[in-house]
């Protein structure tokens, strides 16, 4: 199924410039010594880390690996480790597995137990922010946004969001355009929740039908049956923005009582 035409990013050379610039003049604007991030090994935190180091040189970026446990992370860290390496950041490897273990008295599933994890690597990133006199970095792109694909006060608990404004295909776009390794930006998409999880597994779409929906549904505004026209499945458009409507409280501002 082709990709929407003007779903891709035409000049990625001018969005590159932008972030950089965005991400620079916050950090200036604000005093800020240190940006941090938690680095998956995967391509939006590559992505992030990238950008960042273009943005204010990499002896300011900080970047954490927080495995569950590292034995069963062990590509993934390794990825994380040689991309840090080679942009020349510090950066820190961190089990939240001992944390974790704590929680799980409580008999909490396993999606609770992934947002635990989130959390608690939002918790890591802050406390290093902290000592630092930082900032943390989001990873969160457009298409997870939308959708509610990330973890309230866990992914979601950051203080800039580089590539908030780019769809998952273009997040792809971008990577390659500035030279994230290519073994990365291949790489299956996941969260790293629990063992085996993957973002189209748990949505139920891939990605470039996900984005290729929710292009046309918000940037061109096209209805469920023009949509479809195009070869989305009525059940799929459903379901996308179900996963859009029923995350709306995640991306809404906290309600406040009017007195």
């Amino acid at each position: 199924m082709d990709l929407p035409e003007g779903l891709l990013i035409a000049n990625y050379e001018s969005v590159r410039q932008k972030i950089v610039g965005f991400i620079s003049a916050y950090m200036d604007r604000a005093g800020i010594d240190y940006a941090v991030l938690g680095l998956s090994g995967g391509i939006d935190s590559s992505l992030v880390l990238t950008l960042a180091c273009e943005a204010v040189g990499p002896e300011r970026v900080i970047g954490l690996m927080l495995p569950i446990y590292s034995a069963a992370d062990l590509d993934n860290i390794r990825d994380a480790v040689e991309l840090a390496e080679a942009l020349g950041i510090e950066h820190q490897l961190f089990e939240i597995g001992p944390a974790l273990d704590s929680f799980k008295s409580l008999n909490l599933d396993k999606v609770c137990l992934g947002n635990v994890a989130a959390r608690l690597r939002m918790t890591t990133c802050y406390a290093k922010a902290n000592m630092r006199n930082g900032i943390v970095l989001g990873t969160g792109n457009k298409s997870e946004i939308l959708t509610g694909y990330f973890t309230k006060y866990g992914d979601a608990g950051v203080d800039l969001l580089p590539i908030a404004e780019l769809y998952k295909v273009n997040v792809w776009g971008l990577a390659d355009h500035i030279g994230v390794p290519k073994h990365i930006i291949e790489k299956t998409p996941s969260a790293g929740l629990w063992a085996n999880q993957t973002d189209e597994g748990e949505m139920g779409v891939s990605y470039r039908e996900l984005d290729s929906i929710l292009f046309l549904r918000f940037d061109k505004k096209r209805t469920t049956d023009q949509i479809a026209e195009r070869g989305h499945s009525t059940e799929t458009i459903d379901r996308v923005m179900s996963l859009v409507s029923r995350s709306q409280h995640k991306r809404d501002p906290i309600p406040r009582a009017q007195i």
